[in-house]
């Protein structure tokens, strides 16, 4: 994925987001800042949590910290 923007969904493993536990597929609803750090670049995004199914699994939005290298990775539908 080259540009990521709002309304794209995302799934990132465990290592590649800050915090949480097992897979996060999040649809993007906010697109934040970006920080470099000593384990990499990561960007700030909200979103809305989904099942993998793709239902949503709650209403209110999610924030996470996602590494810049795992959004690159990512496969268009």
């Amino acid at each position: 994925m080259t540009t990521l923007k709002l309304g794209d969904v995302i799934a990132v493993d465990d290592k590649d987001y800050k915090y949480g536990t097992g897979r996060l597929i999040l649809r993007v609803t906010t697109i934040g800042s970006r920080q470099s750090t000593a384990d990499g670049d990561w960007v700030d995004l909200d979103g809305l949590e989904l099942r993998p199914d793709g239902t949503q699994l709650g209403a209110e939005p999610r924030h996470a910290a996602v590494r810049v290298t795992a959004l690159r990775n990512q496969r268009r539908p």
